[in-house]
């Protein structure tokens, strides 16, 4: 009997406040089924079907799966603190009439269970319903080979199960230790106890600015991506923490301030809502801060992977400039020479139109690759030597090439003496009148005659890190004396012949080309003398490497709307909670102002001054972190190889506009809820 009385009550607890306990339910059940969903299309079923890598999306697709996770037991903590917040004083009332704490833990653990269950229950079977349905965009998305079978993965469901079933029994612990602690007098007074603001508001506040603003320095001024790589997360966290301390100690601050200017407080548009705003601004800056870091998760994920889907053709075509690329590397510069590099050039030309290739747009140039740490006007390449400082914001990959080449490759001659180069920089800039490139103890200094901008960008595509091409009038001349081998016996240079070319093919033939095309190559000697020998060659073709670029980036720009939709979900519950919790707390101090001859009128009109306020914070400060941050987000979109800065900022625009239109329908629909309660039927109840 007992048992059925505990099971009766969490039951009716659950059912009286459905308006709180059923959005909660609903959440749990998007979690829930996001998690199957995503486990779903990681299996080795749904992979089979995709023809463009495989390896690459399964990789993402387990990664959001975790932050899937991951978000719910931080999100499903937070939100159920609103429900047991709510619930304190129904347990205060059972507590004064006879129940122990033994009995409220055994309600709790129902209402628990039967949460746990309906969440389970419901997150599986929108997770199976919904499951073929984003298999099929995925497969679409990614051209793959649509199936239309229905499948049910056993080991993701039991992981999902397995998940939530410990993420639940947390919840249940904490609320468990809560209630356990908290005295009958506490449950019943939980609902209307003021909050006080923190103390040191100015100190918080000015903390928060600073750290913030410390941030935004961060995020405009790195250049180097790899370093934007490296202090992308330290950023993130610091604007957390700034929106917190702001939102918090900031806002507290605010309203103490509209306090104190009498014409502007001392009306009734305004009188009620700051005031309300000032008793519990702790726990409503920290709702408005969590909101802000929500919305602005969503806009760096949705403009960032749009942005890399809408823009993969680009980065292919900027990492394959050619339909078909051959990189040949070479031990000594002397292979470099045009006899050497004639019997690759025949076996090409002689093979390929047999496969019916047209050789078409060929690039056909030479370089050798160094990478070294600048300071001042030396670069350093011997990183073993003692004082070479190793970081990766010195870091640069230089580019040796002849002014030869360099004329055959863009038309523009240059005029060079022996000891003069010109420089092309990228990433980064460079004003010495000379450059010195030194491998151990042996260094070379040319003068710098000129530097211009730029890159030859179609052999380097997707290198990270600020790059100078030396253009040298020799190149053998260039290197000469180093020693190119570290005490690993590794070599510190590439020497590279490039050779590519448009064939004119299909994918699918530039495909076989290239199988077949290896096998001839390989029937090159590997002549082991100075001038005729050679290391190895690498073979690409763009139909290859598009798999992995629009697998890698079509999996980001899945798993980017499929996490989006999550947050959403996540800011619009928070809202929500925010604003019935808050509507409740406000109507005893409403009906009392319209008992003085406050008006409906007056109350509408104090309620939006309170809301527009409230909501327009949070969006205003997410499109400021945003915009900072857009910086930050190019550089790392370069180590995908995409540079259409003019894209980016299309879809950066795009993304803010259709999240502010959500954002306001949010607003309207929820502060219509607010307002029914706070003006609505005074004998409504709130337990």
């Amino acid at each position: 009997m007992r048992r059925g009385l505990y099971l009766r009550l969490a039951w009716d607890g659950l059912r009286k406040n459905q308006r709180m306990s059923l959005p909660y339910l609903l959440t749990c059940v998007c979690m829930v089924a996001m998690h199957y969903i995503l486990g779903f299309l990681a299996s080795p079923a749904a992979l089979a079907l995709l023809p463009r890598g495989a390896s690459s999306v399964e990789m993402i697709l387990n990664l959001g799966k975790y932050v899937v996770l991951l978000f719910s037991l931080v999100f499903l903590f937070y939100t159920h603190s609103f429900l047991i917040r709510r619930r304190q004083r129904e347990f205060g009332l059972y507590n004064v009439l006879g129940m122990g704490k033994r009995n409220l833990v055994r309600i709790i653990t129902w209402e628990s269970l039967i949460t746990f269950a309906l969440a389970l229950a419901g997150g599986l079977l929108a997770g199976l319903a919904f499951s073929k349905l984003s298999e099929l965009g995925l497969v679409n998305l990614l051209d793959g080979k649509i199936d239309y079978r229905l499948r049910l993965d056993a080991g993701a469901l039991v992981r999902t199960a397995v998940s939530y079933a410990a993420i639940f029994a947390l919840i249940w612990l904490s609320a468990v230790i809560r209630t356990a602690r908290a005295s009958a007098v506490s449950l019943m007074k939980a609902e209307s106890v003021g909050e006080k603001p923190p103390k040191g508001n100015w100190a918080l506040a000015i903390a928060g600015i600073v750290l913030l603003a410390a941030a935004y320095w961060l995020a405009v001024t790195i250049n180097n991506p790899l370093d934007a790589l490296l202090w992308f997360f330290v950023a993130v966290l610091m604007v957390i923490v700034a929106t917190y301390l702001i939102m918090i100690a900031g806002s507290v601050r605010l309203c103490r301030t509209l306090q104190k200017n009498k014409g502007y407080y001392y009306q009734p548009r305004h009188f009620v809502s700051v005031s309300s705003m000032a008793y519990r601004m702790k726990r409503n800056g920290a709702g408005l801060a969590s909101i802000c870091i929500i919305a602005t998760m969503v806009l760096v994920m949705l403009s960032s992977t749009t942005c890399l889907w809408f823009g993969a053709e680009d980065a292919l075509y900027s990492r394959y400039p050619r339909e078909i690329n051959l990189n040949v590397h070479m031990n000594t510069p002397a292979q470099l020479g045009d006899g050497n590099l004639d019997r690759f050039r025949d076996v090409v030309g002689e093979f390929a139109p047999s496969h019916g290739a047209a050789i078409e747009n060929v690039q056909d140039f030479r370089y050798i690759n160094l990478t070294g740490m600048l300071a001042g006007d030396t670069v350093q390449c011997d990183y073993t030597r003692a004082g070479v400082r190793a970081s990766y914001s010195d870091l640069r990959e230089i580019y040796l090439i002849s002014a030869g080449d360099y004329a055959a490759k863009t038309g523009a001659a240059l005029s060079l003496s022996d000891g003069e180069v010109a420089l092309l920089v990228d990433k980064m800039d460079y004003d010495r009148d000379s450059i010195t490139l030194a491998v151990g103890d042996v260094a070379h200094s040319w003068r710098v005659v000129s530097v211009e901008e730029g890159t030859l960008a179609e052999p380097y595509a997707g290198v990270a890190v600020p790059r100078v091409t030396m253009i040298v009038p020799n190149l053998s001349a260039a290197i000469e004396g180093f020693e190119l081998m570290d005490e690993q016996g590794m070599s510190m240079a590439q020497i590279v012949w490039m050779y590519g070319f448009d064939t004119g093919l299909s994918d699918d033939a530039n495909s076989r080309l290239v199988y077949d095309l290896e096998m001839e190559l390989a029937q090159i000697p590997f002549d082991g003398t100075e001038e005729t020998g050679y290391r190895g060659f690498d073979l690409e073709s763009r139909a290859a490497g598009a798999a992995d670029f629009f697998g890698t980036f079509g999996a980001l720009f899945f798993i980017g709307i499929l996490l989006s939709t999550v947050f959403l979900v996540a800011a619009v519950l928070i809202i929500y909670y925010k604003q019935i919790s808050e509507g409740y707390e406000d109507a005893k101090r409403f009906d009392i102002m319209q008992k003085v001859g406050m008006t409906r009128k007056e109350i509408r009109a104090s309620i939006s001054s309170q809301l527009l306020m409230v909501f327009a914070l949070p969006l205003a400060f997410a499109g400021l972190h945003l915009a900072f941050a857009f910086p930050m987000i190019r550089r790392l979109l370069t180590l995908f190889s995409l540079y259409n800065v003019g894209l980016f900022i299309r879809t950066t625009l795009v993304s803010f506009a259709v999240f502010a239109a959500f954002y306001w329908i949010v607003y309207r629909m929820t502060s219509g809820v607010y307002y029914r309660i706070v003006s609505g039927v005074r004998g409504e109840r709130t337990a």
